[in-house]
């Protein structure tokens, strides 16, 4: 098994952009859109515009503000890149829930399209992962975001499920409280095994509550594992995230265990219309 501290190593990086930029080349793309920035104004306009009916029957189950902010900007971001990169019709895309196969399927007149995609949203920031399918073969991919709350401690519940080599790797990167010699689990490192066990059990297809109390590194000693954190610019949602993706595809040509993922941070989108196939 490798050394747990690569799990706890930051291995993605953030770019921002104002348009929706795709890099043909590489072999995954991820963005990172805080959908708290769609007022409540243009929530039902940009539903009518951007979500196929299908979609829209989803979308109207959905009672809350941010579940209606997230789930509108996820649906776009996905039928944008699979317009822009792979030559599809928007209007004639949507994105639906595949209960039966446990995964997010984008489909084109009916037909899946072969788009392996995977998303997670947490207090209105959605992150998007998208992997075009070149074979027939099936692609494992799981990510998950998470708010680093400051409010909650996941310190009780990491000692009550959390495997012991997952706490004993924890350990590692304990932090002072006090002048003395009084130590505690970092937050990060609790909440990074929560965001690894999310995206794995999201990888393999298996519920979370399966996976709990197993020990996430040795899941993962056969599959790509990227994390990082990342800190929201915006003044009012000014907090931070922790995220992790992992697949069995390899997320890029560089054989260095070490290579990152860009996340690209997404701004004003939705100024743009994403109909149009570039």
């Amino acid at each position: 098994m490798p050394h747990s501290a690569i799990y706890f190593s930051h291995q993605l990086t953030f770019s921002t952009h104002s348009d929706f930029p795709i890099d043909t080349s590489a072999t995954i793309e991820a963005y990172l859109f805080n959908s708290n920035t769609i007022t409540g104004e243009q929530i039902s306009s940009l539903a009518e515009r951007y979500l196929h009916p299908l979609e829209r029957a989803v979308f109207g189950k959905r009672k809350q503000q941010q579940a209606q902010q997230e789930y509108l900007a996820s649906r776009t971001m996905i039928k944008t890149y699979a317009s822009q990169c792979l030559g599809y019709n928007f209007a004639e895309l949507y994105v639906l829930f595949d209960d039966q196969d446990n995964c997010l399927n984008i489909y084109h007149n009916g037909s899946v399209i072969p788009l392996r995609c995977c998303i997670s949203h947490s207090h209105g920031q959605v992150l998007i992962v998208l992997i075009p399918q070149k074979s027939a073969q099936p692609i494992q991919l799981g990510v998950d975001l998470e708010w680093i709350s400051t409010k909650r401690s996941l310190e009780k519940v990491a000692k009550h499920y959390y495997h012991p080599k997952e706490l004993q790797a924890c350990m590692t990167q304990t932090e002072i409280v006090s002048e003395g010699t009084a130590k505690a689990l970092h937050p990060q490192t609790l909440y990074r095994i929560w965001t690894l066990k999310e995206a794995l059990a999201k990888a393999i297809k298996q519920p979370i509550a399966k996976l709990i109390r197993d020990n996430v590194f040795s899941h993962s000693e056969q599959l790509n594992v990227r994390s990082g954190s990342y800190k929201s610019a915006n003044a009012e949602y000014g907090e931070e995230f922790d995220l992790s993706i992992i697949s069995d595809l390899k997320f890029t040509d560089n054989t260095s265990a070490n290579a990152t993922i860009n996340i690209k941070i997404l701004t004003d989108v939705f100024d743009q219309d994403f109909r149009k196939v570039k």
